[in-house]
């Protein structure tokens, strides 16, 4: 009796076996699927494409203040807000924030939020409630010393977006007032950046 004879594939295994004793001079084949199939998948994960969840951003907050220092603050919304400010209805241009007298808390002012098209006027929301936000109490505390008696200070939005968990949320910023000259320098600045990008994206190697 011959001896059998093993063939391998990456894709299917083939055995060959000769049975002389049963009938002479005849091979029999079959094709074996390997078992375990975790061998041949590609490995590595698909990347993610990063998405843009952010809603509406307060650019005139980046011309008008600087910024001191940042701070994510979930808020209290109705059914309707939440509807609205998903189909665009969400205006922050106009923005404050002020801590409450007993710094426990901090309030959102004059944000615009439309109403939903599709709600009956039941129960529809006022376009430009106070808006409690939700942030720590030593959070509301420490913007409540920092604002109190420091003319020039103030507390604006300067983005809602959403979170990984579909929840709105602000980016509020500690900013300080700027005046005629600061802005003028500011532009300045922006000016000359944007001229060195241009050089640079221009220029070529001989």
């Amino acid at each position: 009796m011959r001896p059998a004879v093993f063939i391998f594939s990456a894709v299917v295994l083939v055995v060959v076996v000769s049975v002389d004793s049963f009938v002479p001079g005849i091979t029999f084949e079959r094709a074996i699927r390997p078992s375990n199939t975790r061998l041949f998948k590609k490995s590595g994960k698909k990347k993610k494409k990063p998405s843009d969840n952010t809603i509406c951003v307060n650019r005139a907050a980046r011309r008008n203040y600087e910024v001191i220092s940042k701070l994510e603050a979930g808020v209290s919304l109705t059914g309707t807000e939440v509807k609205s400010i998903r189909d665009g209805k969400m205006n922050i241009r106009d923005g404050f924030v002020r801590p409450s007298k007993d710094g426990r808390g901090c309030t959102l002012y004059n944000v615009h939020i439309g109403k939903h098209s599709m709600s009956a006027e039941y129960f529809q929301h006022e376009e430009r409630r106070p808006r409690p936000l939700l942030v720590h109490k030593e959070e509301a505390r420490k913007l409540l010393q920092q604002t109190e008696g420091n003319p020039g200070m103030t507390i604006v939005p300067l983005m809602a977006y959403f979170n990984d968990r579909n929840m709105v949320k602000f980016e509020i910023a500690l900013c300080k007032g700027k005046d005629g000259r600061d802005k003028r320098q500011d532009i300045k600045n922006r000016e000359a950046k944007r001229e060195t990008q241009r050089m640079v994206k221009n220029f070529r190697v001989m």
